[in-house]
């Protein structure tokens, strides 16, 4: 960094030896920060503040009772949501970061939340110290393609241009020099699609810099931009009601391949389980099938989601799960574990059938109404 600037050898802190100062930020600087492209081409940070279910099925986290809202509704129920709040958040582009993102929102209006940038204004000498500590022991969370294309020179084009503001010294000093790197992506559905078209992954392209671009070029960006990074975990969705088998998976991964190359590199990607009715060979990683080099994790789709009425804007809920089906009856006793209603449905679909009819039927014995 500047080596110009006072080392500030009169104050007791800064004199400690290295080992105690870093132990010190160690306490204060959280495991997990957001980076996110705020106006003016600023960047903004934010620490991690997700809790363990936020990112569950059942979505249950994102029910709130603010300003007297209604806590939840009858499971099948239709029409204006009783909690917009919830909506939203059911909407949220960061996936099972929304809280993180209502925080990154507010500004980090909490003084707890003004950590990290408050130690990155005390002087440069501390700055230096906080940015080499955020290099070694924190992980750099992005929830956006425009975030994400920031990671290669050419992408920064974007930023605030002063040479020695906190934009560029986090810009020039930490994205170069990342170990932990977190992606989180809830695109639109036809983001995904538009990667499928994309002809050839391998290739760089001399035109303007695009959003997609960010994504098919991470391979290059790592390799070429990246090099002391040794972890990359990966989240995908998108933010429709259509299953994410509908998606040609191997298409929208095909820039993460050749990254197993790299013995340094631990990649880890986590998505949507898949639906038997629509899973195939060509189009997804199965268990039969040619596996992608990387390790990757499935998990239960949201099943509530937010739902905007274009007439007026008017924000509603609706559930529609993914695989599988009979997700709701997972609770109960007589069906057992999650893993043999996901082997019970599998089978009902080898066989020709629509499992559904097994819900329609608990719904029957039970007395409840079927949705609207």
């Amino acid at each position: 960094m500047d080596s110009s600037f006072d080392p500030q050898l009169s104050s007791k802190f800064i004199s400690a030896p290295a080992e105690i100062r870093r132990a010190i930020y160690a306490h204060l600087i959280p495991s997990q920060i957001h980076l996110s492209l705020g106006e003016k081409g600023l960047l903004r940070l934010a620490p991690c503040v997700q809790h363990d279910n936020d990112g569950d099925a059942d979505c249950i986290n994102q029910r709130t009772n603010d300003a007297g809202l209604v806590v939840w509704r009858d499971v099948y129920a239709r029409g204006p949501d009783p909690d917009p709040i919830q909506a939203l958040r059911l909407r949220s582009s960061w996936g099972p970061h929304w809280r993180c993102e209502e925080q990154m929102r507010r500004g980090c209006s909490r003084e707890s939340d003004r950590t990290v940038m408050s130690l990155l204004l005390v002087c440069k000498r501390m700055y230096t110290d906080i940015i080499e500590t955020m290099v070694d022991l924190t992980a750099i969370q992005i929830n956006d393609l425009e975030t994400l294309s920031l990671l290669a020179p050419e992408g920064r084009g974007m930023l605030g241009s002063e040479p020695s503001s906190p934009t560029s010294v986090l810009s020039t000093y930490l994205l170069p020099n990342l170990k932990y790197l977190h992606i989180t992506l809830r695109l639109p559905f036809s983001i995904y699609e538009a990667l499928e078209h994309v002809p050839d992954f391998s290739s760089t392209s001399n035109s303007e810099p695009s959003l997609l671009s960010a994504w098919t070029d991470i391979r290059l960006t790592i390799n070429e931009h990246l090099p002391k990074l040794r972890e990359l975990r990966i989240w995908l969705d998108h933010d429709g009601l259509e299953s994410w088998s509908l998606l040609n998976e191997r298409a929208v991964l095909s820039p993460l391949a050749s990254l197993s190359n790299n013995p340094r590199l631990q990649v880890s990607i986590n998505l949507p389980k898949l639906h038997p009715r629509w899973e195939s060979a060509e189009r997804h990683f199965i268990n039969d099938s040619s596996a992608l080099p990387l390790i990757i994790h499935r998990r239960y789709r949201q099943r509530h989601h937010g739902i905007v009425n274009p007439r007026d804007g008017s924000l509603s809920i609706e559930e529609k799960g993914d695989f599988p089906a009979m997700y709701p009856l997972g609770n109960e006793e007589w069906m057992g574990t999650m893993e043999k209603v996901e082997e019970m449905e599998r089978d009902e679909w080898a066989e020709g059938r629509d499992p559904t009819r097994i819900i329609d039927s608990f719904m029957s014995v039970h007395h409840i109404d079927p949705p609207a």
